[in-house]
């Protein structure tokens, strides 16, 4: 079984996309990347990882560190520019800020809802941001 991530864009267009400075990072940056690998995972019906990420301009964004996250686990990134959660990797956008940052997450929610590394909490630190911190 192979399941596959297709992140392309059509023309100049794409390289435009895909900007670090665009709303979550740009196509290939975590808030982009990110949800649209986990709604791959979602989507197989067998929660399978995808096995391929084609992305566009790879050599621009955060495609690496998404991959690598994917396979290995850790701290999702944060700090994207962002107008809503749903620009987030962590679904979690500082309004006063406009910040991408961790998600303060309930006692039943899902393993890993905060973005934080294992032994870590997100808390607020001040501001309208929250950060991930060892506890």
């Amino acid at each position: 079984f192979v399941s596959m991530n297709n992140s392309f864009n059509a023309g100049i267009e794409s390289l435009k996309r895909v900007q670090p400075e665009n709303i979550g990072g740009g196509d290939n940056g975590w808030g982009i990347l990110y949800p649209r690998t986990y709604a791959c995972t979602a989507a197989n019906g067998l929660s399978l990882k995808p096995n391929y990420i084609a992305i566009d301009w790879v050599h621009i964004g955060d495609a690496f560190e998404v991959v690598h996250h994917i396979n290995f686990g850790g701290r999702v990134s944060t700090g994207q520019r962002c107008e809503t959660g749903l620009d987030c990797a962590t679904g979690s956008c500082s309004i006063r800020r406009k910040v991408c940052h961790c998600q303060r997450c309930d006692e039943d929610a899902r393993p890993g809802c905060s973005g934080c590394a294992g032994g870590e909490e997100c808390l607020e630190v001040g501001d309208g941001v929250n950060k991930c911190i060892f506890n």
